[in-house]
């Protein structure tokens, strides 16, 4: 297996990862919100100080990012493993 195939397969796997992690961390961040602050408007734990809301933000900013890479690479799969090849014909 060339570099180029074990790179774009890396990068699919962790793209499915951050795919499927991403919604478990938002949920569990959600919980935190629910049970760690005073008001449902408050976003800084009383527990650990840390703004949940940025936190939340930032797994689906993670989790559309993860989403585009996934679909472009699918979408462009036979442009990257086969430009290689063609260039040495």
């Amino acid at each position: 297996m060339n570099k180029r195939k074990l790179i774009y397969f890396l990068l699919i796997t962790i793209s499915v990862l951050g795919i499927l992690v991403s919604p478990y961390g938002i949920i569990n961040t959600m919980v935190s919100l629910k049970y760690e602050t005073e008001n449902i408007q408050d976003c800084v734990s009383n527990v650990s100080g840390e703004n949940l809301c940025d936190t939340i933000r930032n797994l689906k900013i993670i989790f559309v990012f993860c989403l585009v890479i996934l679909v472009s690479l699918i979408y462009f799969r036979k442009k990257i493993l086969n430009s290689k090849s063609n260039a040495e014909r």
